[in-house]
C-alpha cells in the first residue's frame, strides 16, 4: 500500500516537472522572440538605438536552475516564475517603444515646425521667437541624445517636451496672424488716405499716387498669401510694417499739400483721434471739442473744416443721431 502511494506522488511530481519544463521553454522561446522582435525594429534606429542596446542587456533571462535542482519542483517553480516576470516586463517595453517611437517622430517634425514659426517671428516677436528657440533645442536634445533607462520614463518626457512646442506653435501661430490682420487692416486704412491725396493736381503726385496704389495692392495680396501658406511664404512682417510707414509718410505729406495749414491741421488731428477711438464712437460735441484744443482753432472754425473736408472727400464722418 505505501509503495503504491509513493509511486502515485513520484508519477505526480514527475508530471509537474514536465510542466514546469514545458512552461520554461515556451517562456524562454516567448523572451527571445520579443527581443529579436525589439531589436530587428529599432536597434537600428539613430534615437532609439542606444535605449534598445541598453534594454535588451538589462532584460537578459534569469539563469536556469543547475543540473543538482532540475528535479527539484520549487527551483523550476522560481525559474518559471521569473521567466514570466521577465516576459511582462519586456513586452511592456515593446508597446513603450512603439508609443515612444510614434512620439519621437512627431516631436521631430513639430519642433521642425516650431523652429519655422520661430524664425518667422524673429524680427516682429523676438522674445517669443527665443523661447521658440529654447524650446526646439531642448527637444533637440531629447531626440539626439535620449535617457537609456526606463523606455517609460523617457516616453513621458517626449510627451511633456510634445505638448509644450504644440502649445508654444499656437501661441506663435496666434501671435502671427494677429500681426498679420493689424497690417491688412493699415492696408486698409492708407488705401481710403489714398483716395483722398488723390486730389492731386499735377502730374508728378498722380504718377506717385498710381506707385502707391500699385505698392498697396501688391503688399495686400502678399498678406493674404501669408495668412493662406505662413511658414511656405514666409513673409517678413516687420518689412512690410516698415514699408507701409513710408506709404502712409508719403501719402500724408501729398494729402497735406493739397490741404490748406488750417485744413490740414483739423485732418490730421481727426486722424489721430480716430486711431485712438479704434471704431469706438463720441458724441459730435466732445469730437469738435477735442479737435478744437489740439488744433487751437476755435470751435466755429473747426466745425466749418469738418463740413469743407468731408464735402472735399478728404475725410468721412458718420453720424447716428439718438433722440
Amino acid at each position: 500500500m505505501v509503495e503504491a502511494l509513493l509511486e502515485v506522488r513520484g508519477r505526480a511530481d514527475l508530471s509537474k516537472l514536465e510542466a514546469l519544463v514545458r512552461r520554461a521553454s515556451e517562456l524562454k522561446t516567448n523572451l527571445e522572440a520579443l527581443a529579436r522582435a525589439i531589436e530587428t525594429k529599432y536597434a537600428a534606429d539613430p534615437r532609439l538605438g542606444s535605449v534598445v542596446k541598453n534594454l535588451l542587456k538589462t532584460a537578459q533571462p534569469p539563469e536556469p536552475p543547475s543540473d543538482q535542482l532540475l528535479t527539484a519542483s520549487s527551483s523550476l517553480e522560481k525559474y518559471v516564475s521569473a521567466l514570466e516576470n521577465s516576459v511582462k516586463a519586456l513586452a511592456s517595453y515593446a508597446v513603450a517603444l512603439d508609443r515612444l517611437y510614434e512620439s519621437l517622430v512627431k516631436l521631430e517634425k513639430e519642433a521642425g515646425e516650431l523652429a519655422a514659426w520661430g524664425e518667422l517671428l524673429r524680427e516682429a516677436a523676438p522674445h517669443l521667437a527665443a523661447e521658440a528657440t529654447k524650446l526646439v533645442a531642448k527637444a533637440g536634445r531629447l531626440l539626439s541624445q535620449p535617457p537609456l533607462e526606463d523606455p517609460q520614463r523617457m516616453l513621458e518626457e517626449v510627451e511633456l517636451c510634445l505638448r509644450e512646442v504644440r502649445n508654444r506653435t499656437r501661441v506663435c501661430k496666434t501671435v502671427y496672424v494677429n500681426r498679420l490682420n493689424e497690417l491688412l487692416s493699415e492696408v486698409s486704412r492708407l488705401s481710403k488716405l489714398l483716395k483722398r491725396a488723390s486730389r492731386a493736381q499735377t502730374p508728378l503726385e498722380a504718377g506717385k499716387l498710381l506707385a502707391y496704389e500699385e505698392t498697396l495692392r501688391k503688399l495686400g495680396e502678399k498678406l493674404e498669401e501669408a495668412s493662406r501658406r505662413p511658414l511656405e511664404l514666409k513673409l517678413d512682417l516687420t518689412a512690410v510694417k516698415r514699408e507701409l510707414e513710408n506709404v502712409e509718410r508719403e501719402l500724408a505729406e501729398l494729402a497735406e499739400s493739397a490741404l490748406s495749414g488750417e485744413e490740414g491741421s483739423v485732418a490730421k488731428e481727426l486722424e489721430r483721434l480716430a486711431r485712438s477711438l479704434d471704431s469706438r464712437t463720441v458724441s459730435y460735441a466732445l469730437l469738435v471739442e477735442s479737435l478744437s484744443r489740439r488744433s487751437g482753432l476755435p470751435i466755429e472754425k473747426v466745425c466749418h473744416l469738418l463740413y469743407v473736408l468731408e464735402k472735399r472727400g478728404y475725410l468721412s464722418l458718420e453720424v447716428r443721431i439718438k433722440a
